[in-house]
C-alpha cells in the first residue's frame, strides 16, 4: 500500500476509489460500548474497508460480530473482508466476504503497482510464497472429524514439525472444533482452546459460582473429566468419594485417584481413538448434560 495506494486495494475489493486512501494497521474502533481492534482499515474521509487476517485458525461468530458492531450503521457503504489462509465451505459468516490467501495471490500484478523491476520482482515473490502457502492448506484436508491429535498422525507431526506448521496446524483443527461445538445452542457452555507443548487442549465447562469450573478436557488421545478452582483438591476428593462425576476406580500415576495441573486443577481421563465431531460432541453433551442433573449433589460437595 506504501508503494501504490489504489492497485493495493483492488486485492481486496472490485470496488473503485477516486479519492485518497489511507491504510491503518491495528485500527482501534469505537461505537458506544462496542470496541474492536482492526487488522487493517482503509479509509478515505471514513472507514471504506475493514480487513480482519485470520491466517492459523478460524474466526469466531462473537468476535466478527464485534467488529461489526463497533461500526455505526452511518457506514452502510463499509465492505467487511474476511482473508484466512485455512478455509472450509460449511463455514458461513453472515456480512463478511471471504477472501483465501490463493484469492490474495491471484488479485496481486505485480506490474500494476511500480515500473521498478526490483520492486516487481520483491511483489511477485510474496505472491508465490502465498501461493504455495495456500497449496499447503488446501492439502490440508480440514474434516469434520478428531483426528488431528498427535498420536493419530506421527507422520504429519513429523512433516509439519520440520517446517515449524505443527502448531499452526493444531490451532486451526482445535479453533475448527470449536466453531462446530458452538454451533450447537449450549446454554451456560462454555468453551475454549490452547496449545500446549505441540498438543491442542480442548475445554467445554460449566462455572459453578464463579468460584469452580467443571467440565471435560480434550487433550491429544485423553477425553478428561476435570476440576478447576482454588480448593480443587477437597472439591474432588469430596466428589469421588460420592461417586459424583469423578470415579472412585480412577487409577492414575502412583496409583492417584485424580491427577494435577498445578495445584488447582484435577482430572481424571480414559483413552480415546479417532472419531467424528458428532461422537465426540455426544459424548461431551452427555457429560455436560450429567453435570446439569446433578448440580445440587455438585454443588453440596463444594468446600
Amino acid at each position: 500500500s506504501e508503494l501504490n495506494k489504489q492497485e493495493t486495494i483492488k486485492i481486496f475489493t472490485k470496488k473503485g476509489f477516486d479519492c485518497d486512501l489511507i491504510y491503518k494497521r491495528e485500527y482501534n474502533q469505537r461505537n458506544g460500548e462496542h470496541k474492536a481492534v482492526i487488522d487493517l482499515c482503509v479509509l478515505a474521509d471514513t472507514p471504506k474497508l475493514v480487513i480482519e487476517n485470520k491466517v492459523k485458525d478460524f474466526p469466531t461468530l462473537e468476535q466478527l460480530t464485534r467488529i461489526k458492531s463497533s461500526f455505526t450503521d452511518s457506514n452502510n457503504d463499509l465492505e467487511f473482508i474476511l482473508v484466512t489462509l485455512f478455509w472450509t465451505s460449511d463455514l458461513n459468516f453472515e456480512g463478511w466476504s471471504v477472501k483465501t490467501y490463493r484469492d490474495i495471490s491471484n488479485n496481486i500484478n505485480p506490474k500494476a503497482f511500480s515500473n521498478n523491476e526490483y520492486y516487481q520482482s520483491l511483489i511477485l515473490d510474496y505472491k508465490e510464497f502465498i501461493l504455495n502457502l495456500s497449496y499447503l492448506a488446501e492439502n490440508l484436508e480440514v474434516k469434520d472429524e478428531y483426528d488431528f491429535a498427535n498420536s493419530f498422525n506421527g507422520y504429519l507431526y513429523a512433516q509439519l514439525n520440520e517446517i515449524k506448521l505443527w502448531e499452526t496446524y493444531q490451532k486451526m483443527r482445535a479453533s475448527h472444533l470449536q466453531v462446530e461445538f458452538n454451533k450447537i445452542k449450549h446454554i451456560d457452555v462454555k468453551t475454549g482452546y490452547s496449545i500446549n507443548n505441540q498438543k491442542a487442549t480442548l475445554d467445554f465447562f460449566i462455572s459453578i459460582e464463579g468460584k469452580y469450573r467443571i467440565g471435560i478436557q480434550v487433550e491429544d488421545n485423553q477425553y478428561r473429566k476435570f476440576v478447576n478452582g482454588f480448593n480443587a483438591k477437597i472439591f474432588s476428593e469430596n466428589l469421588i468419594k460420592n461417586n459424583i462425576f469423578l470415579s472412585p476406580s480412577f487409577k492414575g500415576r502412583g496409583n492417584k485417584m485424580y491427577l494435577n495441573y498445578g495445584s488447582d486443577f484435577k482430572y481424571q481421563y480414559e483413552k480415546i481413538e479417532k472419531m467424528t465431531f458428532d461422537d465426540l460432541f455426544k459424548k461431551i453433551n452427555n457429560d455436560i448434560e450429567g453435570i446439569k442433573l446433578n448440580s445440587k449433589e455438585i454443588m453440596a460437595q463444594m468446600p
